[in-house]
């Protein structure tokens, strides 16, 4: 999987700069599919973007005033948009295809709309609420989130709160650090997932090994990770692998569902590996 150690190290390199770059980061994970995709003309059509809201916005506006001018920009003017009929559509994960078709998902669109805004000297970070990824952006004394999803509308916490409650399981119960920011290797890490598991569901194995193989390299303590590189790894070939990430899944979670499922797994590897 040479593939994806190629991606994985560009990845790294980004997250190593200071500061790392959100639409770079994006675009190399937009390699995935697009192999032949060149990044700088992709960031191009950033700064394209960019340069109009600086001709429109004035640098003593409000904070509010700033927001609500990026999104009334991009969101209806350019009409960028929520795919809310193909949300799980590929397409909506590489930012690539976000600019060329301007629909996404929350993340995606959180990722443009924070590259943006990053530029235009507003604060902003990444909100990775389960089930809604938002955006937040800051000044002295006050804290917005935006709806990237929603036409960019600015929220608030009772609102976020709403949101989750109609997205989320109900099992799951509602934590003030569901609002608290993320840095952009998580930011990345969240994006590859949803593609894991859009892959998955359309039985793209290799493509979904692929990407938790990156996965485990940017998370080499998610033993979760490792086991699902190792179940997926049984299907794709990659049987020694396989073995090294069962054992150690199970080193680490012993008990439970999932242990019982990896055991299974691994006494089939170990016993055919024997005969081959």
């Amino acid at each position: 999987m040479g593939e994806a150690l190629t991606l994985l190290l560009s990845i790294q390199s980004e997250l190593n700069k200071t500061p790392s770059s959100l639409a770079t980061l994006a675009l190399i994970v937009s390699w995935l599919e697009y192999e032949d995709l060149d990044i700088q003309d992709e960031l191009d059509s950033f700064n394209q973007l960019h340069s109009v809201l600086v001709s429109r916005l004035k640098k003593d506006s409000p904070i509010l005033e700033k927001l609500n001018e990026i999104s009334e920009y991009l969101f209806f003017e350019l009409g960028f948009s929520g795919d809310v009929d193909n949300y799980y559509d590929p397409k909506n994960s590489f930012i690539n295809e976000v600019l060329n078709r301007r629909k996404g998902i929350p993340i995606t669109l959180a990722i443009l709309y924070m590259e943006l805004a990053s530029r235009l000297g507003i604060i902003v970070e990444g909100i990775g609420m389960p089930g809604h990824f938002l955006v937040g952006a800051y000044d002295e004394s006050e804290k917005y989130y935006v709806d990237v999803f929603n036409k960019g509308i600015v929220v608030n916490k009772e609102e976020c709160m709403a949101m989750f409650d109609s997205r989320a399981s109900k099992a799951l119960a509602w934590d003030d650090r569901y609002l608290s920011p993320v840095d952009n290797r998580y930011i990345i890490s969240r994006l590859l997932r949803n593609l894991k598991y859009i892959y998955l569901n359309d039985s793209r194995n290799i493509k979904a090994y692929e990407v938790i193989d990156i996965l485990v390299g940017l998370e080499p303590d998610n033993v979760f990770e490792i086991r699902d590189r190792g179940m997926i790894g049984f299907r794709v070939g990659q049987h020694k692998q396989s073995v090294i990430d069962l054992k150690k899944f199970l080193e680490k979670e012993p008990v439970g569902r999932s242990a019982v499922e990896a055991s299974s797994v691994l006494e089939l590897l170990e016993r055919n590996l024997k005969r081959w």
